[in-house]
């Protein structure tokens, strides 16, 4: 997970913490879980973790993540 300094900065903490990937992938699937709270569906969570305030956004990065997920799974 990547999350973007600028929009989640008061849950990266310092400058430090948000480049330690094991704190931002907690950071990120802390994201992932608000949005599931909200929604109660994944699909509709990964959309919302890229752009919780923006549909159409969101709405285009779910469908990329979908593809390469089937993609991933579909070849074992």
């Amino acid at each position: 997970m990547q999350v973007n300094w600028r929009y989640h900065r008061e849950r990266l903490g310092n400058p430090w913490q948000a480049l330690d990937p094991y704190h931002n992938m907690r950071v990120g699937a802390e994201i992932l879980q608000d949005c599931y709270a909200s929604r109660q569906d994944w699909w509709d969570s990964v959309g919302c973790y890229h752009a919780p305030a923006n549909p159409k956004r969101a709405s285009r990065y779910r469908r990329r993540v979908e593809i390469q997920w089937r993609r991933i799974t579909q070849a074992g």
